[in-house]
C-alpha cells in the first residue's frame, strides 16, 4: 500500500468513526439534556426541517452527493484491490552479449522456503513477494521450533538471507524476515 493511499484510508476511517461517534452521542446528550447540546438542538425548527425534502435544491444536492461519494468510493475500492505482487524480475547475465535473463522471484522464494523447512529448526516457512513502497520486497514468515536458541535461529536465517540475496544479486530486492516461535507442547 502506498503512503498516499494509506493516508487517505486512515483519514476516511477516522472521519467515519468521528461521524458515527457524534451521531451516537448527540441523541444521548439531547435525552439527558446536556446544556450546550440541548440548547443548540432546541434552536432548530423541527417543522421546517421536515419540509427540506420539498425544496427545489434538495434533489440536486442528493444527486451531487451521490456522484461525489460514488467516485470517491470507486477510487478507494480500486486503489485498495490493486495488486502489488510481482513474480519475475530481470537479472544481468555474466556475459552481456547473451542479454538478460528473467528470474521468477516468487519461485526462488518458494524454493528457499522448501529448503528452510528441511531443517529441524524450522517447522514452517512461507514467502510472499510484493512491491512495498517503491521497492520490490520478498517477505518470509518462518515458524521455528522453540527448543532451539534464538542465536542459532537468527544465524540460520541470516545464512538463508545471504543465500537468497546471492540468488537475486543484481535485482535489488529487499527481504523481510519474520521469525515466529511455534507453540510449546506440554
Amino acid at each position: 500500500m502506498s503512503k498516499t493511499l494509506s493516508f487517505f484510508d486512515r483519514l476516511v476511517v477516522f472521519l467515519t468513526g468521528l461521524l458515527l461517534l457524534v451521531a451516537g452521542l448527540v441523541p444521548v446528550a439531547y435525552y439527558w439534556e446536556i446544556p450546550y447540546v440541548s440548547e443548540y438542538l432546541n434552536r432548530f425548527d423541527r417543522e421546517s426541517l421536515g419540509y427540506i425534502p420539498d425544496e427545489t435544491w434538495y434533489r440536486n444536492a442528493l444527486i451531487a452527493a451521490f456522484l461525489v461519494l460514488l467516485v470517491l468510493g470507486a477510487w478507494f475500492f480500486l486503489a485498495n484491490i490493486r495488486s502489488r505482487a510481482f513474480s519475475t524480475r530481470e537479472i544481468l547475465t555474466a556475459d552481456s552479449q547473451h542479454g538478460e535473463s528473467t528470474i521468477n522471484v516468487a519461485r526462488v522464494a518458494a524454493a528457499a522456503c522448501e529448503f528452510l523447512e528441511k531443517s529441524e529448526m524450522i517447522n514452517q516457512a512461507k514467502s510472499k513477494v510484493a512491491v512495498v513502497g517503491n521497492r520490490p520486497t520478498a517477505r518470509f514468515t518462518v515458524t521455528a521450533d522453540p527448543s532451539y536458541s534464538y542465536e542459532d535461529l537468527t544465524r540460520f536465517l541470516e545464512g538463508a538471507d545471504e543465500d537468497f540475496r546471492l540468488a537475486n544479486h543484481t535485482m535489488e530486492i529487499d527481504t523481510v524476515w519474520e521469525l515466529q516461535l511455534d507453540r510449546i507442547t506440554a
